[in-house]
C-alpha cells in the first residue's frame, strides 16, 4: 500500500443536466490524459435529440432524476474494474489514478476525495467517487428517493457490514 499502482479504470459521467456541452468538455479533458472507456449517465427525461449528441461523444444511458439513480444506473455495466463517478462539467486531471491507486487495498476499497472540510463519506462530494465494478452488486444499489445524504448513509451502513472501507482521499483534487 501506499505506492502507485496499475489499475484498470475507466469514468462513469453523470449528467444531471443532460448537457452535451458539459459532457464533451469533460471527455475531452478525460481522454487528453487518459486512454479509459468513459460512459454517461443522463436523466430518464432527457430529450432525443441531446441524448443523441451524447451518445456520439460516448456510451450514454439514462438513470432517473436524483444522483444516486444516476450512479445505479452507471454502475449496472460499467466501463472497467474501478470507475471514478464525475459530475459533467467538471476538468479532469493527469495521472488521477495513481493518487487513489496508492490506497487501494482490495476490490472493498470506496474512495472519495476530501474537499474543503467535508472528510466524511455522507457529506462529501461524490465527484471522484472511486468504486470497484462489483461494489453495489454486493452492497446493493444506492436508495434512489429520500434525502441525499440519507440515501448516501443507508448505503454507507450496508457497505460497512459487508467489509468495506472508506478512505477519504487528501489531495486527490480532479483538476
Amino acid at each position: 500500500m501506499y505506492t502507485s499502482k496499475n489499475i484498470n479504470f475507466g469514468f462513469i459521467v453523470l449528467n444531471p443536466e443532460s448537457n452535451p456541452s458539459l459532457l464533451r468538455n469533460t471527455v475531452n479533458s478525460i481522454r487528453g490524459k487518459h486512454d479509459v472507456p468513459i460512459i454517461s449517465v443522463a436523466e430518464k427525461s432527457i430529450k432525443t435529440q441531446p441524448f443523441k449528441e451524447m451518445n456520439e461523444i460516448c456510451p450514454t444511458c439514462k438513470g432517473k432524476e436524483t444522483y444516486t439513480s444516476l450512479i445505479n444506473a452507471g454502475m449496472k455495466n460499467p466501463p472497467a474494474d474501478w470507475n471514478f463517478i464525475v459530475i459533467a462539467g467538471t476538468y479532469i486531471r493527469h495521472r488521477l489514478d495513481n493518487k487513489y491507486s496508492m490506497f487501494i487495498e482490495n476490490e472493498k476499497d470506496i474512495l472519495f476525495p476530501i474537499v474543503g472540510k467535508k472528510y466524511d463519506f455522507v457529506e462529501a462530494t461524490i465527484n471522484g467517487l472511486l468504486l470497484h465494478k462489483n461494489c453495489l452488486k454486493e452492497i446493493g444499489k444506492m436508495a434512489e428517493i429520500g434525502p441525499y445524504e440519507i440515501c448516501k448513509l443507508m448505503w454507507a451502513s450496508e457497505a460497512i457490514e459487508k467489509g468495506y472501507k472508506f478512505k477519504a482521499i487528501l489531495g486527490a483534487k480532479l483538476c
